[in-house]
C-alpha cells in the first residue's frame, strides 16, 4: 500500500527559480524548438536531474506589440517633414524653460505618440504623461457617495508638478508633459480647461504636447471643440497636422517587422510573405497600429484557419500579342477597422445608382440595406457626405426636390438621440431616398468633397467684454446683445 502511494504522482514541480510566475506558458511542437533563436521567447523547463522534461514557449501577451516599437527615429513610418517640424519645435522650446504647447492632431494610427516618444529619447527628454484616473465615490456621514476632488484640478496639479519638479532619483531637468487622454469634464466645460491653460502658461517651466486624434463627428473631435482659433492664438498654441501613413511607409514598416521576426520570434510567429504584406497594407487605410495588429494575427501560430481575404478588382490588360489576362486584387480582410475607409465608394454608389433589369422589373444593383451595414457606426458623417455631394449628380429638379426631401426627413430621425433605431432608419431613409429619387443621374465625373464644418462659434463672454462669472446663453449673446450695442452705437454716433 506504501509504495502504491509512493509511486503515484499527480504532478512534478520542475519550476527555476528565477523565472517570472506571472507569464503565460505555451507548449510547442518538437519542429518548432530549432527555430527559436531568443532565450525570452523559448526556455526549457528542466528537472532537478538536468534532463530537459518539456519544452515551452513564453509569451507575454500584454507587450508583445512593443517587439515591434520603433527603436530610432529613422524607423518611424511618419513624412519626414512632419517629424522635422515636431524637432524642431522641441530642440526650440525644451532650452527655453517656459509653458509652450504645441498641438498634434491627425487620423488615428498616424504616428503621432510614437514621434514624440522617439524625439524625446534622442535628445535626453524625459516625458511625463497624463493619464485620466477613475473617479472614486468616498461615502460621507450621511451614507451618500461624495468626490473628493475634481477631475479638473487633478488634471491641473500634475501637470504643473511634471512640468516644474523634478525626482531626487532623476537628474534629468529636461521635461516635456504628454497629454493624450483628456478629461470629459472638459469637453462638457471648455471654460474650466481655458483656465487649465492660463495656469500652466504662467506657473509651468516645461514644455506640453497634447495630442487629438480626428473623429468623423464634431461633436466627438477634442480638437475641435476645445482647441478653438481664438484659443489657439491666446495661448500660442503651435498646431501640426499628421497625415495618414502613406503606402510606402506602412510597407518600410511592415518590412522591418518581418525582419525582426524572421530573426528573433520565429517560434512563435510565420515568416510573413511579400503578399501577405501588400494586402495588409493595402486595407490599412494609412493606419500603422492597424497594420501591425493585423499582421500579428496573420503570422501567429497555432491558429488552424487563415484570415479571409476578398477579391475586389478584376481588371482585363491586353497584351500585344490580342491576349487578355485577367489580374485579381485582394483585399485583406481587417480586424478592428471601421468601414469609414470605404465612405468614397458608398457615396458613389448612391448618387451613381445602377439598375439591372432582372424578369421584366427594374431592380437597384446595390441594395440599401447592403450599403447601410457598412456605416451604422457613424451615420451622420456618411449623410452630411451624401448631403454636400448629391445636387452635381441630378440632372432633373423634380429628382432633387425629392432627393433634398429625402435628406430633411433623415436629419430629423438622426437627431432623435433618444432612441437607438432612429440612426438606422435615418441612415436608410437618405440612402434609399436619394438612390430611388435619382431616376436620370449625370454621367459627367464629379469629385467627392468632404462636409463643411457647420458648427456655430458663438463668442465669449469675455470676447464681448462682460462679466465672465455671470451665466450666458450664446444664442442670446448673438441674437440681443450684439445687435442692441450695434443699435445703440449707430444712434449715439
Amino acid at each position: 500500500m506504501n509504495q502504491q502511494k509512493k509511486d503515484r504522482k499527480w504532478c512534478n514541480f520542475d519550476f527555476d527559480e528565477n523565472e517570472p510566475p506571472m507569464k503565460l506558458m505555451r507548449k510547442i511542437p518538437k519542429e518548432t524548438l530549432s527555430e527559436a533563436t531568443e532565450v525570452s521567447d523559448l526556455k526549457e523547463v528542466t528537472s532537478a536531474h538536468g534532463k530537459a522534461k518539456s519544452s515551452y514557449t513564453i509569451i507575454n501577451e500584454k507587450n508583445w506589440i512593443k517587439n515591434f516599437d520603433p527603436v530610432t527615429v529613422d524607423d518611424l513610418a511618419v513624412h519626414n517633414k512632419k517629424v522635422q517640424e515636431v524637432e524642431e519645435w522641441i530642440k526650440h522650446c525644451c532650452d527655453r524653460n517656459q509653458g509652450d504647447m504645441l498641438l498634434l492632431t491627425g487620423p488615428v494610427g498616424c504616428g503621432k505618440t510614437a514621434t514624440i516618444f522617439k524625439l524625446a529619447s534622442k535628445y535626453n527628454i524625459k516625458v511625463t504623461e497624463w493619464i485620466t484616473p477613475l473617479d472614486i465615490g468616498v461615502p460621507s456621514e450621511y451614507g451618500e457617495f461624495e468626490h473628493k476632488e475634481k477631475q479638473s484640478s487633478k488634471f491641473l496639479d500634475f501637470i504643473i508638478n511634471a512640468a516644474n519638479f523634478t525626482s531626487l532619483l532623476d537628474n534629468n531637468n529636461r521635461k516635456l508633459v504628454l497629454v493624450e487622454d483628456f478629461p470629459n469634464t472638459f469637453l462638457r466645460t471648455p471654460s474650466e480647461f481655458t483656465d487649465v491653460l492660463h495656469q500652466y502658461k504662467h506657473r509651468a517651466r516645461s514644455p506640453i504636447v497634447f495630442i487629438c486624434s480626428e473623429m468623423h463627428t464634431d461633436n466627438k473631435n477634442t480638437a475641435v471643440n476645445l482647441f478653438t482659433p481664438s484659443l489657439k492664438e491666446q495661448y500660442n498654441i503651435q498646431q501640426i497636422v499628421f497625415n495618414s501613413i502613406s503606402m510606402t511607409g506602412l510597407k518600410g514598416a511592415l518590412k522591418r517587422i518581418a525582419e525582426i521576426i524572421s530573426k528573433k520570434h520565429t517560434a512563435v510567429y510565420n515568416i510573413p510573405t511579400s503578399d501577405m504584406i501588400e494586402c495588409v497594407v493595402n486595407s490599412s487605410g494609412g493606419d500603422v497600429r492597424s497594420a501591425v495588429l493585423n499582421l500579428h494575427f496573420a503570422c501567429l501560430k497555432g491558429s488552424n484557419t487563415t484570415l479571409e481575404t476578398s477579391v475586389l478588382v478584376e481588371k482585363e490588360t491586353k497584351s500585344k500579342g490580342a491576349r487578355k489576362k485577367k489580374n485579381f486584387s485582394s483585399k485583406f480582410m481587417s480586424i478592428g477597422k471601421d468601414q469609414t475607409v470605404s465612405i468614397l465608394h458608398g457615396v458613389g454608389r448612391v448618387l451613381n445608382p445602377k439598375v439591372t433589369e432582372e424578369n421584366e422589373s427594374r431592380m437597384l444593383t446595390h441594395k440599401p440595406s447592403d450599403i447601410i451595414e457598412q456605416f451604422l457606426s457613424q451615420p451622420s458623417s456618411f449623410v452630411n457626405f451624401l448631403e454636400e455631394n448629391y445636387l452635381p449628380h441630378f440632372s432633373s429638379a423634380d429628382h432633387a426636390d425629392k432627393a433634398a426631401a429625402a435628406l430633411s426627413d433623415a436629419d430629423y430621425l438622426l437627431a432623435e438621440w433618444r432612441e437607438k433605431m432612429c440612426q438606422e432608419y435615418g441612415l436608410y431613409t437618405a440612402v434609399a431616398g436619394l438612390m430611388l429619387a435619382n431616376k436620370a443621374p449625370v454621367s459627367a465625373w464629379n469629385p467627392v468633397r468632404g462636409p463643411k464644418n457647420m458648427k456655430i462659434q458663438y463668442p465669449s463672454p469675455h470676447e464681448l467684454g462682460l462679466e465672465p462669472n455671470f451665466l450666458y446663453k450664446g444664442k442670446v449673446l448673438v441674437a440681443d446683445y450684439q445687435t442692441y450695442c450695434k443699435l445703440i452705437s449707430s444712434k449715439t454716433s
